[in-house]
C-alpha cells in the first residue's frame, strides 16, 4: 500500500512540474554584444621645413614637426540571430578629414549599418559603411604602414546606401550595391553611384579583389564639377598572400576615369574635358620575431589632368615602416621613413613656395588597441 501511495505522489508531482514549466515563459535568446576601438598618436618631421606646417600630399599624416592626434575610435557591434548592427564611432582630427564636409554628430560616424542574413549565402546591409575600394583601411591597426598612400587618398572613404553580399562557396564572392556616391551620408544630387565587387580565395593565404564604382558625381564632396550627366568611374584591384607565416604580399592597382559630359571644353573650366587618373602599389610585411616586424611600400600615382588635385601630379612614394609590439600586442609603436618623388615641382619649401619636387619625412607612430 505504501508503494502504491508513493507512485500516485511521485506521478501528481511530475504532472504538476510539467504544468508550472508549461504556463512559465520561455526566456528569448540574448544577443551578443562587443566593443572595441584604438587610440593613436604620431610626431613627423619633413627635411622641407614647409613654412605651412603641411606635408603635401598626405592623407591624416598631415603635421610637420608636431606631436599629433590621430583617431580615436570606438566600434560597437550587437549580433542577434541572423542580424548585426554595428555603430563605429570616430574623434579626433582625422576623423574630420575622412568626414570632410559633414556636419554636427555626424562628423563621428564611421559606420552605422544594419546587416542581415537572409540565407546561408546571401546577406542585406544598409546604413553608412566603408569602402570596397582600395588595400588600405582608415583604422591605423589594420595596415601596416601608418602614412596612407596616394592610391587610398584619392578613392573614396565611405558610402552610404544599400549593398547584397552572396557568397556561393569559400572561394568566390559577389557584391552589388547602390549608394548615394563617394563620401555623402546625403545624397548632394539627384543620381545614385553602382558598386560592385568580386572576390576570390583561390586556395589558402591568397586573396584577390576586383572593385568597381561608377556614377555622375557632379557637386559631390570628392568634387567632380558642376557639370550634370558628368560620369564617374573607378576601376581597382587589390591581392594579398601569405607567403610563409612570416611575409606578406600586397598589390594595389587603380585606374579612374572622369567623363565632363560638356559639349564643348573651355579653358577657364577645368571640368569641360575628360581625365584619367591611375596607379599602383606594392607591399612586402616582414615579421623578424613575433614581436617586431617590417613593412615596404612602393606605390606610382599618376594625375596628369589635376582631376584629383588642384594640378597635374605624377609622384613615386617609399615607405619603410617598422612594427614593434608591447602589452601582449596591444600597443604598438610604428616608426617609419617616407620619401616622395614627383616628376615636377609640388613639395613646399621652407618659404612657403611649392618649389620642391620631393619631400621626405621620418617620426613614429604610437597606437593601442582595446576590447571588451
Amino acid at each position: 500500500m505504501k508503494k502504491l501511495l508513493s507512485i500516485s505522489a511521485a506521478a501528481l508531482l511530475a504532472s504538476a512540474n510539467i504544468a508550472i514549466a508549461q504556463e512559465l515563459p520561455v526566456e528569448e535568446a540574448k544577443g551578443k554584444f562587443s566593443l572595441s576601438g584604438y587610440a593613436d598618436t604620431y610626431f613627423q618631421y619633413n627635411t622641407n621645413r614647409p613654412e605651412s606646417g603641411v606635408n603635401r600630399g598626405r592623407i591624416f599624416d598631415l603635421k610637420h614637426n608636431n606631436f599629433s592626434l590621430g583617431l580615436v575610435q570606438t566600434a560597437m557591434t550587437y549580433t542577434r540571430g541572423k542580424a548585426t548592427v554595428v555603430a563605429d564611432l570616430i574623434f579626433g582630427p582625422n576623423a574630420d578629414l575622412a568626414n570632410f564636409g559633414n556636419e554636427g554628430t555626424a562628423r563621428i560616424i564611421k559606420q552605422a549599418y544594419i546587416a542581415y542574413d537572409l540565407t546561408d549565402k546571401f546577406k542585406f546591409t544598409v546604413g553608412q559603411y566603408g569602402t570596397h575600394i582600395g588595400y588600405e583601411l582608415i583604422d591605423a591597426p589594420l595596415n601596416y604602414n601608418y602614412s596612407l598612400s596616394y592610391l587610398f587618398g584619392n578613392g573614396p572613404f565611405y558610402h552610404t546606401g544599400a549593398k547584397l553580399d552572396y557568397n556561393p562557396n569559400a572561394k568566390i564572392g559577389f557584391m552589388l550595391g547602390l549608394v548615394n556616391g563617394w563620401d555623402c551620408l546625403n545624397d548632394l544630387n539627384d543620381k545614385k553611384s553602382v558598386t560592385a565587387q568580386v572576390h576570390l580565395t583561390p586556395t589558402d593565404g591568397l586573396g584577390i579583389y576586383v572593385n568597381w564604382i561608377g556614377g555622375d558625381e557632379y557637386k559631390s564632396l570628392s568634387y567632380f564639377g558642376e557639370t550634370r550627366g558628368s560620369y564617374t568611374s573607378l576601376f581597382d584591384v587589390t591581392a594579398s598572400y601569405q607567403m610563409t607565416s612570416s611575409l606578406k604580399v600586397g598589390v594595389n592597382a587603380a585606374h579612374g576615369t572622369f567623363s565632363s559630359g560638356a559639349s564643348t571644353e573651355s579653358a577657364e573650366d577645368p571640368w569641360s574635358k575628360d581625365a584619367v587618373w591611375k596607379g599602383g602599389a606594392l607591399y612586402l610585411n616582414y615579421d623578424l620575431s613575433e614581436n617586431i616586424g617590417v613593412g615596404v611600400r612602393g606605390e606610382y600615382f599618376s594625375d596628369p589632368e589635376g582631376v584629383r588635385y588642384s594640378g597635374p601630379l605624377e609622384v613615386a612614394s617609399y615607405t619603410l615602416t617598422g612594427n614593434i609590439k608591447l602589452a601582449d600586442g596591444n600597443f604598438l609603436i610604428k616608426p617609419e621613413v617616407r620619401f616622395d618623388k614627383a616628376k615636377d615641382a609640388f613639395f613646399e619649401d621652407s618659404n612657403g613656395a611649392f618649389s620642391k619636387k620631393s619631400q621626405t619625412t621620418f617620426g613614429a607612430a604610437f597606437v593601442y588597441l582595446f576590447s571588451l
